[in-house]
């Protein structure tokens, strides 16, 4: 597998999960699913010296949790930077203003700190 394709099967993924819960939307931003795969290498620790055919194959088996990374992006857009939300009777609250912790700590870690549980 290939990054495009890494990056076209998290895409696929994220626009199925919406187009089931009913949204009305024909393509999910690519930007977002750029922008996750790159945080997550970065978070994952992955070794700068690995080739791009050896990064895929250490995020393939995350492609739901870089999806559902996605989803969470995607789901927070108008709500940048805020941990809740109320417009009317509608109140939402986030996990984090970000990334949610526990989606960020569901990807692999090439890194293994003494005394650091992740």
């Amino acid at each position: 597998m290939t990054m495009v394709e890494l990056t076209g099967e998290v895409t696929r993924k994220a626009l199925l999960y919406l187009k089931e819960q009913g949204e009305d939307i024909e393509t999910f931003p690519t930007s977002i699913v750029d922008f996750v795969i790159e945080f997550a290498i970065a978070e994952s620790h992955i070794p700068n010296h690995y080739a791009e055919s050896e990064i895929v194959e250490k995020l393939g088996g995350s492609k739901t949790v870089l999806a559902m990374m996605c989803l969470d992006i995607y789901s927070k857009a108008g709500s940048e930077g805020e941990m809740s939300n109320h417009e009317g009777s509608i109140s939402r609250t986030y996990e984090s203003a970000w990334i949610s912790k526990s989606l960020i700590d569901s990807l692999p870690n090439f890194v293994n700190t003494p005394g650091t549980l992740r």
